[in-house]
């Protein structure tokens, strides 16, 4: 005897979702909900040509012609090994970078997986057979400990790093500092003059973070940075709880934060700097011989004497080649 097979609501309303998701995001959507590292890395992803967001698309809508023909036992199926492949991305983005639409259709697979188990199952403990515990714990526990992995590195890469004073241009070269640390002051000297770098404070000891606060408090009267810093060598330390008010504490963990991508980088060592491009000293040079004196001192990065140190310098980085972008 045939039986009616009813429409599977819940898993179909999910599936379309996810389809439609999926498509939108194939051609570009218009909310830029993606805003992490991986988004860009896994934008063009593709296995044997075909778009990771068209594979998707493709198991979604056959996940929806089974909730329509109300295949419960053959969805659940074939959701268990679409979440089994999703996990295999859940852990390929643990290891290098989390994409915040990826995770999205990872919540759809695991909500379509388990509205088809809970249907499946249903339909076993309605006609009386031995349903048992479901096997989907083991696998959903799987993916959500990927899961959150992946949630937890897209909150840290948005605490971001934190310049001591912020730029208008664009940044070639970051320079992460100690306002204790000799050398740091040195290039901090040396590199003040440029616009196109971001200057990055970290705490080597609790002398740093009130020099930070006195550089801070110079820097909005107007003073250079490097002059800042110079002056800032030279603070008094607050006793008791007023070494933890909430701006004190602010400041504290976004040094802290600063320190944590240094580490990260495989470096315990300031100054540490990080350029986005060529380095303008790796580049050849022409012969600066016969060129005037004020060229061959902007080549090398000194001020001509006489003139405003503070003034824009050459760049320090000559050559960048982006993805997507003209090689320059």
């Amino acid at each position: 005897m045939n039986h009616h097979r009813e429409v599977l609501a819940g898993s179909l309303c999910v599936t379309l979702l996810a389809t439609a998701f999926c498509v939108w995001s194939v051609f570009g959507n218009d909310i830029n909900i993606c805003i992490s590292a991986g988004c860009s890395l896994y934008q063009d992803f593709t296995i044997n040509g075909i778009s990771l967001w068209w594979l998707g698309a493709a198991v979604f809508s056959v996940l929806a012609l089974m909730s329509l023909v109300g295949a419960a036992s053959l969805g659940r199926l074939i959701a268990g090994a679409a979440l089994c492949g999703d996990i295999c991305l859940l852990l390929l983005m643990a290891l290098t970078a989390p994409c915040v639409s990826c995770l999205v259709v990872a919540l759809f697979f695991a909500a379509s997986y388990m509205s088809f188990s809970l249907a499946a199952e249903g339909r076993v403990a309605g006609t009386g057979k031995a349903g048992g515990k479901s096997r989907s714990s083991i696998l959903l526990w799987v993916w959500l400990i990927l899961f959150a992995v992946n949630v937890g590195a897209v909150a840290r890469s948005q605490t971001g790093i934190w310049p001591v004073i912020e730029t208008d241009g664009e940044i070639t070269t970051r320079l992460f500092f100690s306002p204790s640390c000799s050398s740091c002051r040195e290039a901090i000297g040396i590199l003040s003059g440029h616009v196109d770098v971001a200057f990055y404070p970290l705490m080597e000891n609790e002398t740093d973070l009130y020099k930070i606060v006195k550089m801070r408090e110079l820097l909005d009267t107007g003073a250079g940075v490097a002059e800042a810093l110079a002056r800032a060598q030279e603070v008094l330390i607050p006793a008791g709880l007023s070494a933890y008010t909430p701006e004190l504490l602010l400041l504290r963990f976004r040094m802290l934060c600063n320190k944590a991508h240094v580490y990260a980088a495989g470096s315990q060592i300031v100054p540490f700097f990080e350029y986005r491009g060529l380095p303008a000293m790796l580049k050849p040079k022409k012969s600066s011989a016969s060129a005037p004196s004020s060229q061959r001192q902007a080549q090398s990065g000194i001020s001509p004497a006489g003139t405003d140190a503070k003034l824009p310098l050459a760049p320090l980085v000559e050559g960048q080649c982006a993805a997507g972008a003209v090689c320059r």
